[in-house]
């Protein structure tokens, strides 16, 4: 599965884009598994949050910095961290 991670937002607006496929990524597999794009509650309306796009496989959500944890954290900070 392929997964891309797009950040937004923030105080100065800078942009960060991520991808990695999860054939060749044993680690993103087994956090693509337990993630669940459809109960994602979508971003609250605050300033300057980060806003995290994120695909896997032409399934998106768009998720806000306050809604990011568990699972969904662990497999953003691992594909926007392989992006280097």
């Amino acid at each position: 599965m392929k997964v891309t991670v797009i950040r937004s937002g923030g105080f100065a607006g800078v942009q960060r884009r991520g991808e990695s496929d999860s054939g060749k990524d044993p680690l993103l597999a087994r956090l693509v598994d337990r993630v669940d794009l459809t109960s994602v509650p979508p971003p609250g309306r605050i300033p300057d949050q980060f806003l995290y796009d994120i695909d896997i496989d032409g399934d998106t959500a768009t998720v806000g910095e306050a809604q990011l944890n568990g699972p969904l954290r662990e497999l953003v900070h691992h594909v926007l961290g392989r992006a280097g």
